[in-house]
């Protein structure tokens, strides 16, 4: 593999949201030419929003991973604006990474797993002999997981921060819907008119979706009722 012709890319698909007193891991995993570099060194600090390091690492490296486990302090104000920034060695050089930070007082998680698709769909369950999902996998979290970083940035999107919506339940229906067009946009051409059904199917659930939302950051719903969470996209498939 050779990566002296271009940089490498540093994964790392969205703001972070890192829970005040609650250990936190943070990756930054290399890559370029289709696989992962390895890194031979890493260091990573937690800038506040005045650029004070707040905390800093410097062997934040598992195996040949850059990864950093902390925990924020309780101090520290609930507010976006704070930055983790690597300095990452590898064979052709040292790639320099920031990616923004959100302390928050618990980050959103998501609730479906591969039993809620698999009640939808039974040809996804890979134990049956009737399975017709996707070749040499034996479970669909990597869809599960792509699907809840599309929701995630969605979310940012909109103008609006996860770890506010304080009705992660609420989140089901549309994180089911994209889970499963992702599933089947994967499974080839012969799929398409499946993907293209649940996602129209995400995109009427995002449309009528309500959440518990807490906008002034105070760990209390902003009001009794459900807000609705933003405006619907039409996606041409």
């Amino acid at each position: 593999m050779s990566f002296d012709a271009g940089p490498v890319t540093v994964r790392t698909p969205l703001s972070l949201e890192l829970t005040r007193g609650a250990s936190s891991t943070v990756t930054a995993p290399l890559y370029r030419d289709g696989g992962r570099v390895p890194a031979s060194a890493a260091s990573a600090r937690l800038y506040d929003q005045a650029g004070n390091v707040i905390t800093s690492e410097a062997s934040a490296l598992v195996g040949s991973v850059p990864s950093w486990t902390f925990t924020p302090s309780t101090t520290l104000s609930l507010d976006q604006g704070y930055r983790v920034e690597w300095d990452i060695t590898h064979a052709g050089g040292i790639a320099r990474h920031t990616v923004s930070v959100a302390i928050v007082r618990r980050a959103l998680y998501p609730v479906i797993t591969d039993g809620d698709i698999i009640r939808r769909d039974r040809t996804l369950d890979a134990t049956e002999a009737g399975y017709r999902g996707p070749a040499s996998l034996t479970d669909l979290q990597e869809y599960i997981d792509e699907a809840w970083t599309e929701i995630l940035g969605r979310i940012w999107g909109q103008g609006q921060r996860p770890a506010l919506v304080m009705s992660p339940e609420s989140l089901r229906s549309p994180h089911l819907y994209l889970s499963l067009a992702i599933i089947y946009r994967a499974m080839g051409s012969d799929r398409v008119e499946m993907a293209a059904e649940y996602q129209a199917m995400y995109e009427a659930a995002w449309a009528s979706l309500r959440w518990v939302y807490d906008s002034d950051d105070d760990g209390v719903p902003d009001d009794d009722g459900r807000r609705q969470a933003g405006p619907a996209v039409l996606w041409l498939c």
